[in-house]
């Protein structure tokens, strides 16, 4: 896959604490994913990094949605089928299940 148009992307801040939760889930998911043959999560963090806050406003239509109508983390994102997820909630399955479709 090409880094862009293919990944599976975590949007996370620094200081949340629904993104700290999260964060082991994606982790374990993207240690999985790459052992299995394929491409890992790419976390990316927006509270600090205006780069990666731009490029998560770009899927803000779709990341809303998951969301319930506002832009949030902890956020992933699926480049490839443009589906997301959103939410401290996630489970490893609905992640799984994003990175295989």
């Amino acid at each position: 896959m090409s880094e862009q148009g293919g990944r599976l992307i975590f949007f996370w801040g620094r200081e949340c604490p629904h993104c700290a939760k999260l964060h082991p889930v994606v982790d374990e998911v993207s240690e999985e994913l790459v052992k299995a043959g394929g491409q890992g999560i790419t976390q990316l963090e927006v509270w600090h990094s205006d780069e990666n806050a731009k490029l998560m406003r770009s899927y803000g239509d779709v990341l809303k949605r998951a969301c319930g109508g506002s832009l949030g983390v902890p956020s992933l994102y699926n480049e490839r089928t443009k589906k997301a997820l959103c939410g401290m909630r996630t489970t490893k399955q609905q992640i799984l299940d994003l990175a295989k479709e």
